[in-house]
């Protein structure tokens, strides 16, 4: 009786007790916010600088982790012409990115463990001879198995997923041209190259890191980068080309 108590709470009861995946409740969690990070991209986009600083700031009022609201306002305040504000923005974006992805990452590690421990306390391995014998149609109660361990599977590859999750290339870019604005050619070159690395596109970042080397003195690299953005068919001033070939015999 014990055991057709507990098959009746696994094939009844399971998709109360997991409900939805960790996603799914992060992804409830800052759907207001990411509303109004998305209407400030808008605003953005068609130059309404003032009202994309609200939204972005609405943003963060409504989940204070929002990395992406604060990275949007450093882009805001860069264009200002406010670089050190820029900065700050960008540093707290950064910091909050990895706070982010850390307890995002153990949430989803706990509600493994949590449904792991629930699987358990169902004792969904329960064999087919003992359900048959209290009358449990046991093909039922496979596919009831199957849809867990599938879900399980789609858990465990989605965390492996998130574990490489990133800062975005786009917002490293921003945070460069801010750096570059500020002299700071040293972490500059860090970000251009960071966001190369994520993302090989990103044909812009080329030119401005050929330039940060150009200034910081290395003709070598000055020139490598040159070319590739040369290759990317990027944007690149006629000034800076003729300067290259003067100080770094440019072919």
């Amino acid at each position: 009786m014990k055991k057709f108590f507990v098959v009746l709470m696994f094939v009844f009861a399971f998709n109360l007790v997991f409900p939805q995946t960790a996603s799914q409740m992060y992804n409830k969690t800052m759907a207001v916010s990411t509303k109004h990070i998305e209407k400030g991209k808008e605003y953005l986009s068609k130059n309404k600088i003032s009202k994309a600083e609200k939204e972005f700031k609405e943003a963060i009022k409504a989940w204070k982790h929002a990395y992406a609201a604060y990275a949007y306002l450093g882009i805001i305040y860069y264009q200002k012409r406010d670089f050190k504000k820029s900065k700050e923005y960008f540093e707290k974006s950064l910091k909050e990115f990895a706070e982010f992805k850390e307890n995002f990452l153990k949430m989803k590690l706990d509600y493994m463990k949590e449904f792991e421990r629930k699987a358990k306390q169902l004792q969904i391995e329960l064999d087919k001879h003992d359900m048959q014998y209290v009358g449990i149609n046991a093909t039922q109660y496979e596919a009831k198995k199957n849809d867990f361990e599938n879900k399980y599977k789609n858990m465990k590859k989605e965390y492996e997923k998130d574990k490489n999750m990133q800062y975005s290339a786009f917002f490293r870019f921003k945070y460069a041209n801010t750096l570059m604005a500020l002299r700071d050619y040293k972490e500059a070159i860090e970000q251009y190259t960071a966001a190369i690395n994520q993302d090989p596109n990103l044909k812009d970042a080329y030119t401005n890191l050929s330039v940060a080397y150009f200034i910081t003195g290395d003709c070598v690299n000055a020139v490598k980068y040159y070319k590739l953005a040369k290759e990317k068919k990027a944007k690149i001033n006629k000034n800076y080309e003729r300067d290259l070939k003067k100080r770094c015999g440019l072919n």
